[in-house]
């Protein structure tokens, strides 16, 4: 009499399916979390606003040795002269979009360039400086993002110093990196 004996193991349809699903699984969940162009934009963006922080505290002290802490002034720092409003950068309605980036670069350390260079070379520095005057703001983008810049576009930082407060304010916009 002849004995079977039982083997264990998988079929090649059942190592098969597993593979399709690994794989389907991989396709889906694997961008979810190598998405690392996404966070490095939004880290980069949010050291930016720490040094911006920063720089906005240089300035606001050296306004109150020069005395222009108070309501509208300037003061020369980096050897640009740098519009004040109640001793923290603000932003002029003649001031052209050179001259805002050249106060920017000069209380925040950054690679930037204007927003007329960047229309012009888009590869002419990592960051662009735009602005805001009827809102006393300016904004910060990503120079790949130009083609994507609009009013209601989530990636940038807004600075705004408000009349109405004597502090600024810094929003890292982070939704549409």
């Amino acid at each position: 009499m002849a004995t079977f004996q039982h083997k264990s193991g998988f079929t090649l349809i059942e190592l098969v399916v597993v593979i399709i699903i690994l794989a389907i699984l991989a396709v889906i969940a694997a961008p979810k979390f190598l998405d690392f162009r996404t966070d490095s934009k939004i880290a980069t963006l949010e050291g930016v606003a720490g040094a911006m922080a920063s720089g906005l505290a240089l300035v606001h002290s050296k306004a109150a040795i020069e005395g222009q802490d108070v309501k509208i002034g300037s003061i020369v720092h980096a050897g640009v002269t740098i519009p004040l409003y109640n001793g923290y950068p603000s932003v002029r309605g003649r001031d052209d979009w050179e001259t805002l980036n050249d106060q920017v670069q000069a209380w925040l350390d950054i690679d930037s360039v204007s927003l007329t260079e960047i229309e012009i070379d888009n590869d002419a520095a990592p960051f662009f400086i735009d602005k805001s005057t009827a809102n006393n703001q300016i904004y910060i983008f990503f120079a790949e993002d130009l083609a994507d810049k609009s009013v209601n576009f989530n990636c940038h930082i807004l600075y705004q110093n408000p009349v109405s407060t004597t502090n600024y304010e810094i929003f890292v916009r982070t939704d549409e990196c």
